[in-house]
């Protein structure tokens, strides 16, 4: 993917802030997603341009604290008939330019597909990553830890990561079954969330073994791990 060139800048909002140094789940009606941060994160609007040249509403979401940079950008594909699975691949791969790729594997969360990574920048961050298409959005989520105590530190990033939940969309997929806020408020997130389809390969299995995991693409190798979830605040 080419680089996406930010195009005009239309507002800075701040949702319902949250106690500092406490997670809190914040709430996002539109597009539909909830996901954890540490303090309030501050919400900017612009538009970019993909690699056909289409200009497309994004959203990002952004907080540094304690040496960690947390971004969630959505990016708006509404106008366009953009393959998730492509998208997906393409942001994965412009991602993987930016460092030393040491994880990446298929994941999936409220039954929406998706990729998660780990890169090793070479100024010493650590940077854990999710890449989600859902309900006609691209989300991009990253928890960057800093140097010196980045690998220290990437057990908060990954936490931000492993938080990102879906709202129900219009096709049915990503159901939050605790209920929906408003946009920017705050609300708890659930205790864990099952992925039935996608565990079931594991079922009897131990960390590292080798199983095989059907996707909307068809399927794919994969192999079992154990993922920790944030507890409910």
């Amino acid at each position: 993917m080419k680089r996406m060139t930010v195009m005009l800048t239309v507002s800075l909002l701040l949702p319902v802030a949250a106690v500092a140094g406490e997670w809190q789940a914040y709430t996002y009606a539109d597009p539909g997603f909830t996901i954890q941060f540490p303090a309030a994160p501050s919400v900017q609007t612009s538009k970019i341009r993909n690699t056909a040249g289409v200009s497309l509403p994004t959203t990002r979401y952004e907080l540094r604290q304690d040496r960690i940079l947390y971004t969630l950008s959505v990016v708006s594909y509404a106008s366009t008939n953009a393959d998730p699975l492509s998208t997906i691949a393409e942001t994965a791969r412009s991602l993987s330019a930016s460092g030393k790729v040491t994880a990446n594997a298929g994941t999936r969360v409220n039954g929406v597909f998706g990729r998660e990574m780990s890169i090793d920048g070479a100024d010493g961050s650590r940077s854990v990553i999710a890449i989600f298409f859902a309900n006609k959005h691209l989300y991009t989520l990253a928890g960057k830890a800093l140097p010196p105590s980045s690998l220290e530190d990437s057990r908060d990033a990954l936490r931000f990561r492993e938080s990102l939940q879906f709202l129900a969309d219009e096709e049915g997929f990503g159901r939050l079954l605790h209920g929906t806020a408003s946009s920017g408020s705050v609300a708890h997130a659930p205790k864990s969330v099952e992925h039935p389809a996608a565990d079931s390969p594991c079922t009897g299995k131990s960390a590292g073994d080798p199983v095989q995991l059907a996707t909307p693409g068809g399927t794919v190798a994969a192999t079992c791990v154990l993922v920790p979830r944030p507890n409910a605040q």
